[in-house]
C-alpha cells in the first residue's frame, strides 16, 4: 500500500489524488479491520488518519473536549489516540464477546434492544482472530472454557443462578517479539495491507459531504496548519471512536440543518462509558489460591483472564444492569515480571532491574512452574489486590455530545461532553460486590473487605472516571427516530455514509467493546462489499 503525509504535500488548491471508492476515517481497530478486509479488491480505498506514525502535541490538541458533566480522565491521550493504529496504542487487549442479554429489549433497561441477535454475530467473532491476534474468536466463556483449555472445572462452584463464570482473553501481536504484546493496529498496517489502499496521514476529517440528494461524494480534510481539501469518495466510513464520529455529523452541517443524520434529535445522544473501579480488597499474604482460581490461564500460548458476571436470571429478578469483576493487581515496584520485560525489550532501568531480579527469584522459578506446568499466568508481585467491577450504564438521552461554541486550532467546534450516570448503576454495583461475598463465603473462598461505598450503598465515588469505551453516540435502531444509523450501520437519511465503533452499539453490556467493534466492522465490510458488488453487475451484463 501507499502511504502519504499530506503535511508534506505543499499543494494549495487540491489532494493530488484521483478519486477513491471508499474512504475511512481514522485507522484504530474498527478502520484498520475494514482496510483489511478490502484490502486485495478492486475498490479503490483510502484511509484518513488525523496523525501520523509517531505521536505529536499538535496531534493530541485535536482531542480537547469541554466537559460539563461527570468527571472524565484529565489526559485524553489515555483514552483516544491520534496516531496510526488509533486507540490501540493505548488500550489493555482485553476481548470478550458480548452476552445474549445485552441485545435483548429489557423492560427494566429504558431504550435497551438491538435490532440484530446475538447469535448473527457470531461468524465475525470467529472472523476477528486474525485481527486480534486471538487463539478462539467465539464459545470460549462460562463454563466452556474448562474444555477449551483442558483443564478440570473447580470443585466448588458459586451459583449459576446468581454468577456466572466469565473469561475474557488477551489480545496478542504475534509478529512481536515479546510474547504478550497486544495488537498494535498500527505497526504492521502497511505492509499487511494491497495496493488498492492508500494511507493519508496528517489528514483530520472536518465534514463529510454529501449532494442535494444526501448521498456521500466527499470528506474535507485539514492539515495541522489549517489548509484544507476536498478527498472524493462515494462510501465513506466513520471509524474515529464514539466522540468524534458523533462530532463529524455534527459539524456536517448545510443550511442551517442538525448535522448530518441529526433529523431527529439523535446524533451524540445516549453517551454511555464503562463504570468501573474497586468494590472491595483483599489482604495480599495467603492469597495464592485465590489469585490462582480468579488469575491469568496460559492456553495455547494464550492469556486469558477469570471473572464473574451477573447471571441473566438475577438481572431480570432485581432489575439489574450487565455487570462483571475480576481481581484487580497493583503491581509492587519491584515486581520481577517488570523488570525481565523491560530486558527483553532491551530497555532495562539498569541497576535496579538486574537488583530487582536477584532479590524475586523464587518468584520467576514459581512462575515458569505455573505458565509451563499448571498452565497459569505468571505470577505477579503485588503491593494490593482489590474486586474490580465494571458496571453497564442506563442508555440514556440526556447524557449527550454536542458541538462547544469553542474551537480546536483548525476551527472544528469542540465536542461538548455531558456524561451522566445513575442510582442504576450504583445499585448494581453494590449488589454485585454483596452477591460475591456472599457466595465466597458459601465456597470456602477468602472474601473481599467491601469498600466503604459499598458498605454505605453510597453513590459511585467520582474517581471512577471513563474507561476510554464511549459507546452509544451514533446508535443502531430499527427506527429512525430513535437513532443513527440502520442495522447495515448506514447513517439514517443518507447514502453512502456508514459508521463503525462502539458508537453504534445501543447498550454497553459490561465487556471491553473492542472485539465487538472488530467483529461488527467485519460485518459492516461484508455489507460493503456486497454492494459494490450489486452495483457492479448492470456494468457486467451491458458489457456481455
Amino acid at each position: 500500500m501507499e502511504s502519504i503525509d499530506l503535511q508534506s504535500i505543499n499543494h494549495e488548491d487540491a489532494v493530488p489524488f484521483p478519486n477513491f471508492d471508499i474512504c475511512i476515517v481514522g485507522s484504530g481497530p474498527a478502520g484498520s479491520t475494514i482496510a483489511k478486509e478490502l484490502s486485495g479488491t478492486r475498490q479503490r480505498v483510502v484511509i484518513l488518519e488525523s496523525g501520523g506514525f509517531e505521536r505529536t502535541e499538535i496531534a493530541d490538541a485535536l482531542n480537547e473536549i469541554e466537559n460539563i458533566g461527570r468527571v472524565r480522565a484529565v489526559d485524553q491521550w489515555s483514552v483516544r489516540n491520534r496516531i496510526v493504529g488509533g486507540s490501540s496504542h493505548t488500550w489493555g487487549g482485553r476481548c470478550g464477546t458480548f452476552d445474549d442479554i445485552d441485545f435483548e429489549r429489557r423492560s427494566w433497561v429504558s431504550h435497551s434492544g438491538w435490532p440484530i441477535k446475538a447469535d448473527e454475530l457470531a461468524p465475525y467473532f470467529d472472523r476477528s482472530v486474525d485481527h486480534l491476534g486471538l487463539a478462539v474468536g467465539s464459545g470460549f466463556s462460562g463454563e466452556s472454557f474448562w474444555k477449551f483449555a483442558g483443564k478440570n472445572a473447580p470443585t466448588s462452584e458459586v451459583d449459576p443462578s446468581l454468577l456466572l463464570p466469565f473469561f475474557w482473553q488477551f489480545s496478542r501481536d504475534r509478529e512481536e517479539s515479546y510474547p504478550f504484546e497486544y495488537m498494535r493496529f498500527g505497526r504492521h498496517l502497511t505492509r499487511n495491507l494491497g495496493e488498492n489502499v492508500t494511507l493519508l496521514t496528517s489528514a483530520t476529517a472536518t465534514r463529510v459531504l454529501v449532494n442535494e440528494n444526501r448521498w456521500a461524494h466527499a470528506v474535507e480534510i485539514a492539515t495541522s496548519d489549517g489548509r484544507r481539501h476536498v478527498l472524493s469518495a462515494r462510501t465513506i466510513i466513520l471509524c474515529a471512536g464514539g466522540i468524534e464520529n458523533a462530532r463529524l455529523l455534527l459539524n456536517s452541517t448545510s443550511d442551517g440543518s442538525k448535522g448530518l443524520g441529526n433529523d431527529h434529535d439523535q446524533v451524540g445522544r445516549y453517551l454511555m462509558d464503562h463504570i468501573r473501579g474497586p468494590v472491595g480488597s483483599f489482604d495480599v499474604p495467603g492469597s495464592q489460591s485465590l489469585q490462582r482460581r480468579f488469575g491469568r490461564y496460559n492456553v495455547k500460548g494464550h492469556l486469558f483472564r477469570a471473572g464473574l458476571r451477573l447471571s441473566p436470571e438475577l438481572q431480570r429478578r432485581e432489575r439489574l444492569l450487565n455487570s462483571a469483576v475480576w481481581l484487580g493487581e497493583v503491581l509492587a515496584p519491584d515486581d520481577p515480571w517488570d523488570a525481565l520485560r523491560r530486558f527483553a525489550g532491551r530497555h532495562p532501568n539498569l541497576p535496579r532491574d538486574a537488583v530487582t531480579l536477584v532479590r524475586n527469584t523464587n518468584l520467576l522459578l514459581r512462575g515458569v512452574s505455573d505458565y509451563f506446568g499448571a498452565r497459569n499466568g505468571f505470577p505477579r508481585k503485588l503491593q494490593a489486590l482489590t474486586l474490580e467491577c465494571m458496571c453497564e450504564q442506563m442508555p440514556d438521552p440526556n447524557s449527550r455530545i454536542t458541538l462547544s461554541a469553542r474551537c480546536d486550532h483548525l476551527g472544528v467546534p469542540l465536542p461538548k461532553v455531558d456524561w451522566r450516570s445513575h442510582s442504576d448503576e450504583d445499585r448494581t454495583m453494590w449488589r454485585m460486590a454483596e452477591f460475591v461475598t456472599e457466595e465466597f463465603a458459601r465456597i470456602g473462598i477468602r472474601t473481599p473487605k467491601l469498600a466503604e461505598w459499598v458498605r454505605d450503598r453510597a453513590p459511585i465515588p467520582a474517581n471512577f472516571v471513563d474507561v476510554a469505551h464511549p459507546t452509544g453516540t451514533t446508535r443502531m435502531s430499527a427506527s429512525p427516530t430513535r437513532g443513527v444509523v440502520d442495522e447495515n450501520c448506514e447513517v439514517n437519511g443518507t447514502t453512502g455514509v456508514f459508521i463503525a465503533g462502539s458508537s453504534v452499539f445501543p447498550t454497553a453490556g459490561h465487556c471491553n467493546p473492542t472485539q465487538m467493534i472488530v467483529a461488527m466492522a467485519i460485518r459492516l465490510a461484508d455489507h460493503i462489499k456486497a454492494l459494490a458488488h450489486a452495483q457492479a453487475k448492470p456494468t457486467a451484463v451491458a458489457h456481455a
